[in-house]
């Protein structure tokens, strides 16, 4: 009996340490805040490029990040239409380095495929420019560990934006 009550006691040792230990709080506390928006002129400058169905008020692009070794650029795209669903999204990014001189890095159009419901926010990630990981968004919610990394700003123009008709639904 002794034998099985040690063998019972081992066995029930690391899921008695499991259920005992306290868990890490990994959540994020406090509202979504944005760190780089489209303005509004942004949009009315695309609308003049001959896109009708982009509004100033059709859609908002909110907290772009992008750590330093990270091989993905996320932002989150809110979809502000009341009956169309928003299938893709053209987008022109523009990088500066951040501080004084603010020389232009990199430059690239691209489109991002899509489905966010009318009213709704989704998480959009590209693949991102920097290959080498040499460069951080500037305000990163993951602080860079190298003193040797590059900060950048980045600049968002929407091109166009694919949304389906009220009908299609």
């Amino acid at each position: 009996m002794n034998r099985h009550l040690i063998h019972l006691f081992i066995t029930l040792l690391p899921l008695a340490t499991a259920l005992t230990a306290t868990a890490d709080d990994t959540t994020r506390k406090g509202p979504l805040r944005p760190r780089a928006k489209i303005s509004a002129s942004a949009l009315r400058d695309t609308v003049a490029e001959g896109n009708a169905a982009l509004t100033p008020d059709s859609l908002t692009i909110a907290a772009f990040d992008k750590p330093l070794r990270s091989l993905r650029e996320t932002f989150f795209v809110t979809n502000r239409r009341r009956a169309s669903r928003l299938l893709s999204l053209t987008l022109r990014l523009t990088y500066h380095r951040h501080g004084a001189d603010n020389a232009m890095l990199h430059s690239r159009t691209l489109t991002v495929k899509c489905d966010i419901p009318p009213g709704e926010t989704r998480q959009l990630y590209i693949l991102s420019w920097d290959r080498q990981y040499n460069f951080y968004y500037h305000a990163t919610r993951i602080p860079s560990p190298s003193s040797r990394a590059i900060p950048f700003d980045v600049t968002l123009h929407p091109i166009s934006a694919a949304f389906s008709s009220p009908a299609a639904q």
